[in-house]
């Protein structure tokens, strides 16, 4: 695939239609990759065995999303799923076995332990807070444990991303699942000023209006009006 998809498109692109087929090498050899991943056997705590497992079993069915094909050993894999807490002796381990795996190669971090360290970030000298600490991660699925629902939810965002946020154009270059699903003219500047907006209208109080409200605003105002008629 080296060939493929760092030497030949620069030379197709020179010829008249080259962007063509440039176009439609991008959208069958994202639609392989992204249906055509193989998981590596890996798993640091509790959440291989809650989730993972159940990810497998026929109820849920890896092989429907073309994920199926787990392998014991890295060079024949090419997507990592981190799945429970990173002990700091684990972690030159995991760095080794992402360093072996065969390219491209997307990761999944999966549970709070992996995402940020979980509940054991507190008052713990060993865990490491994050996988994207060791190595980079491609999509977080959250949960304590998650549910398979949920990893599955993570597995369709990483596709997404494999298809729509990689080009042949750039060998290398891969746009995160959200950069991805961004309309064509929306940059993440846009996204950001959107959220400032929402932010300060969300938090600009009439103080009038928001003291009227309270429910003990009715009473002090009885309470003024009779002390008031009284003297």
């Amino acid at each position: 695939m080296g060939l493929i998809t760092e030497t030949l498109p620069a030379v197709i692109e020179k010829f008249p239609g080259g962007s063509l087929i440039v176009t439609s090498m991008d959208y069958a050899i994202n639609c392989s990759r992204a249906n055509s991943l193989w998981p590596l056997t890996f798993g640091t705590k509790c959440c291989a065995i809650e989730m993972l497992m159940a990810t497998g079993a026929a109820h849920q069915d890896l092989s429907r999303f073309g994920a199926e094909v787990a392998r014991a050993s890295v060079r024949q894999a090419d997507l990592m799923v981190i799945a429970g807490a990173i002990v700091k002796k684990m972690a030159p381990r995991m760095r080794m076995l992402y360093e072996q795996m065969a390219e491209p190669r997307y990761v999944i971090a999966t549970g709070a332990c992996a995402v940020s360290g979980g509940p054991f970030m507190y008052n713990s000298y060993s865990i490491v807070r994050g996988a994207d600490e060791v190595i980079p991660v491609d999509v977080y699925v959250p949960g304590c444990p998650p549910r398979p629902e949920a990893f599955f939810w993570g597995l369709l965002a990483l596709q997404k991303m494999i298809k729509e946020g990689e080009s042949v154009r750039r060998p290398g270059i891969r746009r995160k699942p959200v950069m991805a699903a961004l309309p064509n003219g929306m940059t993440a500047a846009d996204v950001r000023a959107e959220i400032q907006r929402e932010l300060e209208q969300d938090n600009v109080i009439d103080v009038e209006k928001e003291a009227e409200s309270k429910p003990w605003a009715a009473k002090v105002k009885e309470w003024i009006r009779k002390s008031s008629s009284i003297s």
